[in-house]
């Protein structure tokens, strides 16, 4: 469901206690989702807004995120002037579903200014706009609507700003009683079509005023899982006839949201590289077929061999006008060779031959572009697996990696020589005792086993797969480990959804690169396999280092 009035409300009331909030960084994760680093009470958090038309929500999250490396004009806008800027107030009209974000900052010459954040919560109508705040004239918007789309409320920059329409409701929490065929929806503000199945549901018992007071008292939010599909509200929905599950506010939309929203982000930032290896994986599969093709026409080399010699054995090497001979072969049996007319058959002998070192030289030339081409459709069909279990930084690495190959130019930033040097990420999680550390790419997987590991640190990798390499810390783990690190080396890696996969592993030692081959490819020495059903236990605690 989308969010309603009523439960933003409940965000305004969460945020208004964290009052006043001072903006240390704006970033932009995705085309419709601004994160403020925010420093409120004592502490450093992140309030995200997202105006996604189906995940719009205004939070606070403890969690990092990766931002765009270029963002866009309008996020440059805001951190222009809005750095180190205070949010000072929030306001709501209504119990309508937008906030409007009161902000004090201070110019280049030390001014005070004040602006209004507007944050538009309404589905396919979400917006995020900055308005000047002394002037009421809109600065910026991150969805801009000319008047051609609508001319009631024109969003662009110079536009005076008009608040959202108000509608006229009444507030809910101050009615004492309902009428049981009106529409709550249409008579109360903040009120949506979930919300008021809840109400009619509890009225057979409770009383209108009861079921608000409960709503005014709430500071969590109730999950209900329905159908694989989440339903939320400050109180638990018991018409749905499930158990709700109930969370922090800011928790519970993190439960609901990030997952999904983390799935569109990487849809985001890395629809060019999913376009980019698939479209390499396609173009060598194709070269592949032609250069087998080729291949097997030079397998035919030692006939222009025999033909050019048997030629050479006729009586008038000078004769021309001939378009075929028929000659005895070397097994006896009679043998037909084509000629051109116009040549002689001591030239069409020297063409045979030509033929043959042409073929004989290319032979070896085509079997080390089919073995190369095999190697590029193999590195592409794995990045595409590697794309499809990234999260954001994942997919910057991938993008790196194409880029350090000459597969894609560098990305231009406005600022290079303040770029700092990105940390290669990994992954790890403890289990008695032990440390185990995994790279989900090419690259990752190249600085874990080649730079971050010891020579005695027990290495594993799904065989005959594209995935993960995974390290333990202790050369000889418990049956229980080696496990545990053989069933996660097989759930990351293309074979998560087969049964029993070949899982090789050994002393990091008797790993080694492949010699001129794609970062990330190695090859072993003396190593053990084990087979394993792959399953991702949900209690690990998989943290990214």
């Amino acid at each position: 469901m989308a969010l309603d009035g009523i439960i933003l409300g409940k965000v305004k009331d969460a945020l208004q206690e964290k009052l006043p909030m001072r903006i240390n960084r704006i970033s932009e994760i995705s085309s419709t989702e601004i994160v403020f680093n925010v420093h409120a009470e004592n502490t450093r958090c992140s309030l995200v807004i997202s105006c996604h038309s189906v995940y719009n929500r205004i939070v606070l999250s403890d969690r990092n995120y990766s931002s765009y490396d270029n963002p866009g004009g309008f996020v440059m806008l805001l951190r222009k002037y809005l750095l180190n800027g205070v949010i000072y107030q929030i306001d709501q009209q209504d119990h309508d579903r937008y906030l409007l974000l009161h902000i004090r900052a201070r110019d280049e010459l030390y001014d005070e200014r004040h602006f209004l954040l507007s944050a538009e919560l309404m589905g396919k109508y979400a917006n995020l706009i900055l308005v000047d705040e002394d002037t009421g004239r809109i600065m910026d918007a991150l969805k801009r609507i000319p008047p051609f789309e609508n001319s009631r409320r024109t969003i662009l920059s110079g536009a005076l700003f008009q608040p959202v329409e108000a509608q006229d409701k009444e507030d809910p929490y101050q009615a004492q009683s309902v009428e049981e065929e009106e529409s709550l929806v249409k008579r109360f503000s903040g009120f949506s079509r979930l919300l008021e199945n809840e109400v009619r549901y509890r009225l057979q018992q409770e009383t209108f005023p009861q079921i608000m007071q409960e709503i005014a008292d709430s500071d969590s939010l109730y999950i209900s899982e329905v159908n694989g599909k989440s339903e939320y509200h400050v109180i638990p929905l018991r018409h749905l006839g499930v158990e709700a599950k109930r969370y922090p506010l800011f928790e519970g939309f993190e439960k609901i949201y990030f997952d999904q929203e983390e799935k569109d982000r990487i849809r985001d930032l890395s629809a060019d590289l999913f376009r980019f290896a698939r479209r390499q994986s396609k173009h060598f599969a194709a070269k592949i077929t032609k250069l087998q093709e080729s291949y097997e026409e030079a397998l035919h080399l030692s006939e222009d061999r025999e033909k050019g010699e048997l030629l050479f054995t006729y009586g008038d090497l000078q004769r021309k006008g001939l378009s075929e001979l028929e000659l005895t072969g070397y097994d006896g049996e009679p043998l037909k060779i084509s000629l051109n007319p116009k040549l002689s058959v001591k030239e069409n002998a020297n063409k045979y031959f030509q033929s043959y070192h042409k073929k004989r030289k290319g032979q070896e030339y085509i079997s080390e572009q089919l073995q190369l081409a095999r190697m590029e459709e193999e590195y592409f069909r794995g990045i595409e697996e590697q794309l499809a279990m990234a999260n954001a930084a994942d997919a910057a690495d991938i993008r790196e990696e194409l880029v350090r190959g000459g597969y894609l130019k560098a990305q231009k930033v406005r600022n290079p020589k303040k770029k700092k040097v990105r940390k290669i990420p990994l992954y790890r999680l403890q289990c008695k005792g032990h440390t185990i550390t995994f790279g989900k790419n090419n690259l990752q997987n190249d600085h874990l086993t080649f730079h971050v590991a010891r020579p005695n640190d027990l290495w594993f990798h799904a065989k005959d797969y594209h995935g993960s390499h995974l390290i333990v810390d202790d050369p000889d783990p418990d049956e229980e480990t080696l496990r545990l690190c053989a069933c996660l080396a097989a759930y990351f890696s293309q074979g998560r959804f087969s049964s029993s996969v070949p899982v090789d592993y050994c002393p990091v030692k008797e790993v080694k690169k492949v010699k001129g081959g794609k970062t990330g490819f190695v090859t072993l020495k003396a190593h053990k396999t084990i087979y394993i059903d792959p399953e991702l236990d949900p209690s690990l605690h998989i943290v990214s280092i």
